[in-house]
């Protein structure tokens, strides 16, 4: 009897689709494209506050450093996400930018940052930090193996830049080896508040930094880290003050474990090194004015020795008082 069955075919619809999987096979990883990259922003408020105003992901070949309002620019490639706590990874369809010429594209600024301190007072996890606006569990013993080379872009003040963060052991490479073969245009000192053999060590570098007048033409930031344990605290905050005072240096205390001024301490490293940037050119712009009239030139070195005597009596008056507290803004010189 079942012989006597005929099966008829199943009409198949035209516009219909086989099911398939609406996931991707594998997750979205920004660092297999070169062409994609991370960009952090950030906004400074009128007090002084740093906002972070959330990650995106863009596209290399729209890189430029033109209005962020523009149709081409950046901006176009901020997820939808940023400022949330759902941003994060998004990529970004390449067909959908107009690329520019390389040649209309303005360079972007990039700034070598080292890392100084003894072993185990957080440095490899400040950085890993500096990459993402997201939480990482900074107290992993795996970061430790994480050192070397570490880049990060950072759209501050409506101008990005790429800060290099390079991070490598005291037993792997002297401060002197490091300084010469990298040629920083910033150092960072840390230390751990709850080590004071790590503050001697700070204190020490401070010192070097100082007699190969490093300080002088480049950003020097002391940072007091692992500040959220409280009840372990062998280093006041006014020793760190003072420690940073006394050597022309800015200062800062940290928390990479509960991420505690982590973002002021990115966005004070930016805003320092673009401040004595623009300090250089400006000093730059004004020997060309000077070279380019020579018949004033008793004039202008009247001029100089003046404004060197207002400094010198500047400093003597206000004397200590005022470096220590604008030692603790990162956003001024």
């Amino acid at each position: 009897m079942i012989d006597d069955i005929i099966f008829s075919p199943v009409t198949v619809v035209e516009h219909s689709r086989p099911r398939v999987c609406s996931l991707p096979e594998k997750p979205y990883n920004p660092r297999v494209s070169d062409d994609l990259y991370r960009l952090r922003t950030f906004s400074i408020t009128n007090k002084g506050g740093v906002v972070n105003c959330g990650d995106s992901i863009c596209n290399r070949r729209s890189r430029s450093n033109t209005s962020v309002n523009s149709t081409n620019s950046r901006a176009s490639d901020r997820s939808p996400f940023d400022g949330s706590c759902c941003s994060g990874y998004r990529p970004v369809d390449s067909s959908s930018l107009t690329t520019p010429d390389e040649d209309d594209l303005d360079p972007i600024p990039k700034y070598r940052v080292v890392l100084l301190g003894d072993a185990g007072v957080g440095k490899t996890a400040l950085v890993s930090q500096f990459m993402t606006s997201e939480y990482m569990n900074t107290y992993d013993a795996s970061l430790d193996d994480e050192f070397g080379e570490k880049s990060v872009s950072v759209l501050l003040d409506g101008e990005e830049s790429e800060l290099i963060f390079i991070d490598h052991p005291s037993t792997e490479m002297s401060v002197e080896n490091c300084l010469s073969t990298y040629e920083p245009h910033a150092c960072v000192v840390v230390y751990s508040v709850v080590a004071k053999s790590s503050f001697t060590r700070a204190a020490e570098l401070l010192a070097y930094l100082a007699r190969e007048q490093f300080t002088c033409d480049r950003t020097v930031v002391l940072v007091g880290n692992k500040a959220d344990l409280a009840r372990a605290r062998q280093v006041t905050t006014n020793e760190g003050k003072a420690l940073a005072t006394s050597r022309d240096s800015k200062f800062i205390e940290t928390s990479s474990g509960i991420q505690h001024n982590v973002d002021e301490l990115l966005v004070g490293i930016l805003k320092q090194i673009r401040l004595k940037e623009s300090r250089e050119k400006k000093q730059a712009k004004k020997i060309g004015k000077q070279d380019a009239k020579p018949s004033k030139l008793a004039s202008s070195r009247t001029h100089i020795s003046l404004s060197i005597a207002r400094e010198l009596l500047h400093k003597i008056c206000i004397n200590d008082i005022s470096k220590s507290k604008s030692c603790e803004n990162l956003h001024v010189l």
